[in-house]
C-alpha cells in the first residue's frame, strides 16, 4: 500500500475516536442512574409484596394449627372407640370360631362314622357275592373233577388228576410262548414297516427342503446379480460426480487465481501461488483495505486534507 493512503487511513480512525469519546461516556452515566432507580423502586414494591404474603401466610398457619388440633383431637376419640370396637369385635370372633369348630368336628364325627358303616356293608355285601360266585364256580368244577376221574380209569397215559392238569399246563405254556412269537414277529413287521415309511417321509422332506433351498439361492442370487448392477451404476454416477467436483474445483482455482494477479502490485510481498490458503488470505486482506479506503474518502476531515493537498 502507498504510504500517503496509508497515513489518511490511520489519521481517519484516531479523529473518529476521539469524536465520539464524550457523549459515549455522558449517556453511559446517565443511563445507569435511571436503571438504578427503576431497580431500587422494583426492589421496594418487591420487599412490600412479600411482606404482605408472609402476614397472610403467618394467618393461614395459625388457622391450619388450629384446624390440625381440633382434628387431632377427633382422631384420638375415634381410635379409642375403634380400639374398644375391634376388641368386642375380637372376642365374639374367638367365641364363634370355638363354637363353629366343636361343630365341624361334631359334623366330621358323624360323618366318618356313617361313611364307616357305609363302607362295612359294602365290604359285607362283596364277601356275600364272592361267597356265591366260589359255590357256583365250585359247582362248575366237580363236574369237571368227575370227567378227569372217569378219563384217568380209561387212559394209560395218566394216572392221577395232577398228572392231566401239568399236561394243560404244558400245552397252555407253549400255546402261549406260540402265541407271543407271533405277536411279536407282526410287531417286528410292523415296526420295520413303520421305519419304511418313516424313511419315505423324511427323504420326502429332504427332497422338498433342498427343492426350497435351490429355489431360495435362485433367488438370491437374482437379488445379488440386481444389487451389483446399481452398484455398478452407482459408481459411475459417483465417478460422474467427482469428475464434475474436480472440474468445478478447478475451475475455482483459475477464477481465484485471476482475482490473486489482479490484486498483486509490483514491489509487494506476496505468497506463492501454490499456497492457496495464503492466497485467498492475501485476497480477503486486500478487499479489506480497499473497502476502507472507499468508506474513508467520504469523511470530512479526508476531503479537507485531499482539497488543501490539491490546492497546495
Amino acid at each position: 500500500m502507498p504510504q500517503a493512503q496509508a497515513f489518511l487511513t490511520q489519521l481517519g480512525n484516531d479523529t473518529y475516536e476521539t469524536a465520539n469519546e464524550a457523549p459515549h461516556a455522558y449517556d453511559m452515566t446517565d443511563s445507569q442512574s435511571t436503571l438504578l432507580l427503576q431497580k431500587q423502586k422494583k426492589m421496594q414494591d418487591v420487599q412490600s409484596e412479600l411482606l404482605r404474603k408472609k402476614r397472610e401466610f403467618e394467618q393461614r398457619m395459625r388457622k391450619c394449627n388450629e384446624k390440625e388440633k381440633e382434628l387431632a383431637e377427633k382422631q384420638q376419640k375415634i381410635r379409642e372407640s375403634v380400639v374398644h370396637f375391634e376388641k368386642f369385635v375380637k372376642e365374639n370372633d374367638v367365641k364363634r370360631a370355638r363354637a363353629m369348630k366343636k361343630e365341624r368336628d361334631e359334623i366330621n364325627a358323624c360323618k366318618q362314622k356313617e361313611q364307616e358303616i357305609i363302607t362295612l356293608r359294602q365290604e359285607l355285601q362283596h364277601q356275600s357275592e364272592k361267597k356265591e360266585q366260589i359255590t357256583h364256580t365250585l359247582n362248575k368244577l366237580l363236574v369237571y373233577d368227575a370227567y378227569l376221574e372217569k378219563l384217568i380209569e380209561y387212559s394209560e397215559d395218566f394216572h392221577e388228576v395232577n398228572d392231566i392238569l401239568r399236561r394243560h399246563a404244558t400245552l397252555q405254556a407253549s400255546n402261549s410262548d406260540l402265541g407271543a412269537s407271533v405277536e411279536e414277529g407282526l410287531k417286528a413287521a410292523e415296526e420295520r414297516r413303520t421305519e419304511l415309511n418313516d424313511y419315505m417321509k423324511d427323504a420326502e422332506k429332504k427332497m422338498l427342503l433342498i427343492t426350497s433351498k435351490i429355489a431360495q439361492y435362485q433367488q438370491l442370487s437374482d437379488q445379488l446379480r440386481l444389487e451389483n448392477e446399481k452398484l455398478e451404476q452407482a459408481q459411475l454416477y459417483k465417478e460422474g460426480q467427482v469428475m464434475e467436483k474436480k472440474r468445478e474445483q478447478g475451475e475455482a482455482k483459475m477464477a481465484i487465481h485471476n482475482i490473486f494477479s489482479r490484486c498483486v502490485s509490483i514491489g509487494m510481498s506476496k505468497p506463492k501461488e501454490n499456497e492457496m490458503k495464503k492466497v485467498l488470505e492475501f485476497i480477503q486482506q486486500r478487499m479489506i483495505d480497499l473497502g476502507d479506503i472507499c468508506r474513508m474518502k467520504d469523511h470530512p476531515e479526508v476531503r479537507e486534507y485531499t482539497k488543501s493537498h490539491k490546492m497546495g
